[in-house]
């Protein structure tokens, strides 16, 4: 799961587990862990600095 998040953006880890039905278990718990230290303005500053890499 580390090696996941450490080359994929979140929620490409999110498809990526869903797509292999890996996400037994409690989404809103993983969903905190994933997110703990951002807020809607880190999130954002993340997407924006994203989509102008690609």
């Amino acid at each position: 799961m580390q090696i996941l998040l450490t080359h994929l953006e979140p929620s490409k880890v999110m498809k990526f587990l869903a797509a292999c039905k890996l996400g037994e278990g409690d989404y809103l718990q993983l969903k905190e862990k994933l997110f703990a230290e951002d807020n809607v303005d880190s999130l954002y500053e993340k997407i924006h600095a994203y989509q102008n890499i690609e």
